[in-house]
């Protein structure tokens, strides 16, 4: 068997098998192979595969280990745990990856031990995305075994969730609002009636009503749902009071899923508590019809935003000078906005806000053009002057979608500067790649990154599909770990799947991280829009 040979066979995983036992000599080749005592040859071939220069050949023996029992041969494992420091990430993943099986065989000794510690390390480090996966898939597959028999009572010390530490490592990977591994540990509860009842682990399902992915939420509302209905008495009394929170105080998506399980109405929301607005106002926001996502993302820059030398808040701050109703506050000096500062603003601007008429809004007129030739409105005498020539500018565009109802899901904490990504990011959707097409001609389609085309044949974007593009990619970042977002992962990977990610675009940027538009996003990923404080 040559080395040529062996390269092809174990570079394609999805026909190794029946290339190597039933090209060869059929099925009872297959069967007498995989018996560790009867053919040491598996073994052999294994080996050598594990120690090859090649990264496929490794990558792709290690994949076969890993979902194989029948070739987990003990004498494996120190070429396994040698590969755990390959050079090369996907390689040191699907190492990662035979943990699981390499635990339970040795638990009780230093070998387990040691697959235990690894396990252990890479979900400590969420911010190792693709291994913190890694270990999460393992877990997956302790609780698809039917880790907890309640006739035992307990579970059975090889498997990954009976480990104390493992389940104190899950516990705040659940509870943490910056967790990227969320939605995947729902699942490993869900599949796990022995973290099911530990009521650390409910409590902490219970934080993931709380997050800002509307997905999550509902995970775990179910999940809680479930064991209300199925679980034992102790779990069911963590579980019922985290719904009839979520009830009272949840969104509405997961009210209504609480209301239904329960057969209880949902009460009456609480009122706001009221913004001082910086007219003198109390104004609860419960009762503004706008949008505040919206607002903070792309009305409340234009307030700092240089028209002609000049922008809002150089003349309309508390501390300005200057006469009328229209006061808002200024950004940090690097621009920032907290959240309470722009709750202030957001409740200020309603005093230029004609609710009555809102074409009338001086909020509108003002930056207006007065003399605007194009457009059936026209501005409004400004001391400030023409920020905008006529109603068809982007950024009156904005405001004027904003008052009619324009809404975003992405909540100020996670915005990231649209100004920048109108300037930077957009251009990368929609410039042609190698094969002549552009991101936006595929993800057209797409129901997560779900961009649009240009409405124009000159490539302009309406502000309208702006915004849908700007949300879409918000869906696709890893905040904990930028490098690990699909949004430059998918365009660096090949059809057919790197690591674990296949991208059915294939590789858009041929320089991958050294391209400009990997460096774009990253960049884009650190703005933050809104001061975190």
């Amino acid at each position: 068997m040559n080395k040529g040979w062996l390269s092809r066979l174990l570079g394609s995983l999805a026909v190794l098998v029946p290339l190597l036992f039933y090209g060869h000599g059929g099925s009872a080749a297959f069967v007498a192979a995989t018996k560790e005592s009867a053919d040491p040859e598996v073994s052999h071939l294994m080996a050598k595969s594990l120690k090859s220069r090649q990264t496929d050949v490794r990558q792709a023996a290690l994949a076969w280990l890993a979902r194989d029992p029948r070739a987990q041969n003990k004498r494996l494992i120190r070429a396994v745990f040698r590969t755990l420091k390959d050079k090369d990430p996907g390689v040191r993943n699907q190492a990662l990856a035979n943990l699981g099986w390499i635990y339970e065989r040795d638990f009780a000794d230093k070998t387990g031990r040691r697959a235990l510690a690894a396990v252990k390390k890479a979900l400590a480090n969420p911010s190792e995305h693709a291994a913190a996966l890694v270990a999460v898939d393992l877990l997956r597959g302790s609780a698809e075994k039917g880790e907890y028999d309640e006739n035992q009572g307990g579970a059975p010390k090889e498997h990954l969730l009976s480990n104390p530490g493992i389940q104190t490592l899950v516990v705040p990977l659940l509870a943490s609002r910056e967790s990227s591994l969320r939605p995947e540990l729902l699942q490993v509860v869900e599949n796990s009636p022995l973290l099911q009842s530990l009521p650390p682990v409910i409590e902490a399902v219970g934080e993931a009503l709380g997050d800002d992915d509307l997905t999550v939420r509902s995970d775990a509302a179910d999940l809680l749902i479930a064991i209300d209905r199925k679980g034992k008495p102790e779990a069911l009394a963590k579980a019922h009071p985290l719904l009839l929170r979520a009830l009272a105080e949840g969104d509405p998506n997961v009210q209504i899923r609480v209301s239904r399980a329960l057969n209880l109405p949902v009460p009456p929301r609480k009122a706001a508590p009221p913004v001082l607005s910086l007219t003198g106002e109390k104004v609860s926001t419960a009762d503004v019809p706008f949008d505040f996502n919206y607002f903070t993302a792309f009305v409340q820059p234009l307030f700092a935003k240089k028209y002609g030398g000049e922008a809002c808040v150089d003349c309309h701050t508390p501390q300005a000078n200057t006469t009328g109703k229209f006061r808002v506050m200024a950004p940090k000096a690097d621009g920032h906005y907290t959240v309470e500062e722009s709750r202030v603003n957001f409740v200020s601007v309603l005093a230029v806000v004609d609710r009555a008429n809102l074409e009338k809004s001086k909020v509108l007129l003002k930056p207006l053009d007065p003399r605007a030739s194009e457009g059936k409105l026209q501005g409004e005498t400004h001391d400030g002057g023409v920020f905008w020539r006529n109603q068809f500018d982007p950024d009156f565009r904005l405001v004027d979608d904003w008052l009619k109802g324009a809404k975003l899901d992405v909540p100020p904490q996670k915005q990231l500067d649209f100004a920048y990504f109108m300037k930077h990011v957009e251009p990368i959707f929609s410039t042609p790649g190698p094969d002549g097409f552009a991101c936006i001609n595929c993800h057209s389609t797409h129901a997560i990154l779900h961009l649009e085309s240009p409405e124009t044949r000159e490539g302009s974007f309406s502000i309208e599909q702006m915004a849908n593009n700007y949300q879409s990619a918000h869906r696709v970042i890893d905040e904990s770990a930028p490098g690990s977002s699909f949004i430059v992962r998918k365009p660096t990977s090949p059809r057919e799947g790197a690591n674990g990610l296949a991208h059915a675009g294939g590789i858009r940027w041929p320089d991958k991280k050294d391209s400009w538009q990997y460096r774009t996003l990253i960049d884009w990923m650190g703005k933050r829009n809104l001061d975190g404080q």
